[in-house]
């Protein structure tokens, strides 16, 4: 097994998230000092306020850059354990995968959106997107739309984010597409997504399959697959996405 990643660590998307909220996050600290330190009676003559007005404007000016700061940090916090969660389930693979399959954690399409790919394996099968997710406890997916089950009856709490599901099948549309660019349209791409520590109650109603823990992963991308003889069709296949890879034949 075979693993590489396509978008470096540091243009990671939360690495990206971070840096515009501590962006923003500056920007309205310094809106707060400035407004601070105004001498309001002239600031007031200056716009043309009265000065109760200009009190209540120079309240206000920080808070849509503070805002966006706190939503850029929170938002960054939630893709790093993304991220480590796709590093931790790459290093999960590597070790149980035969030589024949090569992962890719964070790709990077090439339709320029800027959202990674958690991660793509490419083995002998084909290509299969996956969504790794951590929530815990039951969970249970109403027409692409997942809830956590908390109580003995009812679907409880919906998860936060968007649907892995769809996010798996948009996924794998931008990897099918890329592979068709490079000459393989009639690959097939499969859309994935793995709890890794949740149990799964009813998720039939998911548009892509879905698993529970990565033992069942493993059996799922190796079942019926041809381990042997197939290193050249793998290694060009990862070519079309990431470049070059060198694969031993075991």
């Amino acid at each position: 097994m075979h693993a590489l990643g396509s978008v470096p660590e540091g243009r990671r998307q939360w690495r990206r998230a971070i840096r515009a909220g501590l962006f923003w996050t500056a920007l309205g600290f310094a809106a707060a000092g400035i407004s601070y330190a105004l001498d309001l009676d002239v600031a007031a003559h200056s716009l043309g306020f009265n000065r109760p007005l200009s009190t209540i404007f120079f309240a206000l000016l920080p808070i849509p850059a503070l805002a966006l700061g706190l939503h850029g940090l929170a938002l960054a916090l939630r893709l790093r354990a993304a991220s480590r969660l796709a590093d931790r389930t790459a290093s999960y693979l590597a070790e149980r995968l035969p030589e024949s399959f090569v992962v890719v954690p964070h790709y990077g399409p090439r339709d320029g959106a800027g959202d990674e790919v958690a991660m793509v394996v490419i083995g002998p099968p084909g290509v299969v997107v996956i969504e790794p997710r951590e929530e815990t406890g039951e969970v249970v997916c109403v027409q692409d739309h997942w809830y956590r089950r908390k109580a003995k009856f009812g679907v409880g709490r919906r998860m936060t984010g968007a649907s892995p599901s769809q996010r798996a099948r948009w996924n794998a549309a931008r990897v099918r597409s890329d592979i068709a660019s490079g000459g393989f349209s009639r690959t097939p791409v499969e859309a994935l997504v793995i709890f890794t520590e949740a149990k799964l109650d009813d998720v039939s109603n998911s548009c892509v399959p879905v698993l529970a823990g990565l033992d069942a992963a493993v059996d799922h991308l190796t079942n019926g697959a041809r381990l042997d003889g197939s290193a050249d069709r793998t290694r060009a296949l990862a070519d079309a996405l990431v470049g070059p890879v060198h694969l031993a034949v075991v």
